[in-house]
């Protein structure tokens, strides 16, 4: 048995140092970025195929044949093991969704449902790999380094668009379904911007407070303040509640550093605004426009209303709600396994709601399977680096919050790469805990 643990060790060792596994998933880090089209092809109109879906059989491939040593890696790490779980029961609920597609004369559905699976797939193999190669800090740094850049460039888009320079990337149906709202490379949908931003803001803010990992401070200081602007640009009511319940998280669990945090990020803005006060001229109009504006009455947040300002703000997703929850108590017998993975053909939608749309896809076993992979983060032993930890936690705490509102992390072509991103940010911070020295 030692002799097979020593064997496997060796292995993950050797595929840490591939050259060619790294640049792979430097172009899947890439491709969460760009999501702009690569490829357009027709089978129920306009559709399109984007850089990770090339990359994918890439990754596929290398997970193939690597499996048993990386399976045995899956089954030592509980985050790991818990989401694959889950990816396998959605695999089992495929079988409905076809059966129900078949049925009721939507075969394309069938087709649609498999690329999102494979996508989902994309997104746990590189995981895992980025896990892998991540053990090693000189590595690490240098996705990170990439990470920012990706922010930057990312930012850089959408302001550029704000100042008239750079146009509209997405389709007229893009632009009819989501207003035409400016968000650059990342997707048509303020939430991709939004979620994306604010998952790349935590995840550098864990890292700007670890000294020890021996990143250049003043390089994540500057993403840090571009993901801000990108966020705040982004008009997610979504992702600005995400942003404020892992604030008041942070603030909690260690009041002095995020005091600390805030006095550099304050000076940054600061510095930002001297340079070019439109900016925030831009940040203010796009806030009242997504947020003030939509509300009836603007005592509504003094009173702390919650009600009141999720029907205001919630864009219907209260309606929605209630609809799915009238459905399932009328389909009881959807609850416990669920109607097939991505199928939502006889209620009609979505529910803008996490929860509620895996009892109706994958039953209340699957939403088990998810929210155990989602609360083990919590479970996470953080002795070394502690402000990883808090970015971790108040990353998933905010998600977990968010989630009543959406289904970002999840594979609806709406949302494009953000849970990719978003395991890419834990793997991130998860692996310095197994750095000896840094």
């Amino acid at each position: 048995m030692a002799t097979s643990v020593g064997r496997i060790e060796r292995e993950l060792l050797a595929m840490g140092k591939s050259m060619f596994l790294k640049l792979l998933l430097f172009g899947i880090l890439i491709s969460y970025f760009y999501n702009v089209a690569v490829f357009k092809y027709s089978i129920t109109g306009s559709n399109e195929l984007r850089l990770y879906d090339f990359l994918g059989m890439l990754v596929i491939y290398k997970f193939v044949e690597n499996l048993d040593t990386l399976l045995w890696f899956i089954n030592r790490k509980r985050y790991l093991q818990y989401l694959w779980i889950f990816i396998k029961w959605s695999l089992f609920m495929m079988i409905f969704t076809f059966l129900i597609s078949y049925i009721n004369g939507r075969l394309t559905w069938i087709l649609r449902t498999v690329l999102f699976m494979y996508h989902f797939i994309t997104f746990y193999f590189s995981f895992v790999f980025f896990l892998i190669l991540m053990r090693n800090v000189k590595i690490l740094r240098q996705f990170v380094y990439l990470y920012i850049i990706m922010a930057i460039i990312a930012t850089l888009v959408v302001l550029g668009q704000h100042f008239g320079v750079i146009g509209y990337l997405w389709s007229d149906i893009d632009r009819k379904s989501y207003g035409g709202f400016l968000s650059g490379i990342l997707g048509p949908n303020k939430i991709v911007l939004g979620m994306v931003m604010m998952t790349s803001l935590i995840t550098f803010i864990g890292l700007f407070l670890e000294k020890n990992l021996k990143i250049n401070r003043l390089f994540l200081l500057g993403g840090i303040l571009f993901a801000i602007i990108a966020l705040s640009l982004s008009g997610s009511r979504t992702s600005y509640v995400g942003l404020l319940i892992f604030a008041l998280y942070f603030f909690v669990k260690s009041t002095g550093k995020f005091l600390y945090i805030s006095f550099f990020v304050g000076a940054g803005l600061l510095a930002v605004a001297a340079y070019n006060s439109e900016i925030f001229s831009i940040i203010t109009d796009v806030f009242n426009g997504r947020v003030i504006n939509k509300l009836s009455d603007p005592s509504l947040i003094a009173e702390g209303d919650i009600d009141g300002l999720y029907e205001d703000l919630g864009a219907g997703r209260k309606n929605l709600s209630v609809k799915y929850i009238n459905y399932l108590l009328t389909h009881l017998y959807i609850v416990p396994f669920g109607s097939g993975f991505n199928n939502f053909i006889l209620i009609g939608n979505s529910a803008h709601n996490i929860y509620l749309t895996l009892i109706n896809e994958v039953g209340l076993v699957g939403l088990y399977f998810y929210v155990r992979w989602l609360l083990n983060y919590f479970t996470i032993d953080y002795k070394q680096f502690k402000n990883l930890g808090i970015a971790m936690k108040g990353l998933v705490l905010a998600m977990m919050v968010t989630l009543l509102f959406g289904e970002h992390l999840y594979v609806y072509r709406p949302v494009f790469a953000i849970l990719g991103l978003f395991l890419f940010s834990t793997a991130v911070l998860i692996t310095p805990r197994y750095y000896k020295k840094v």
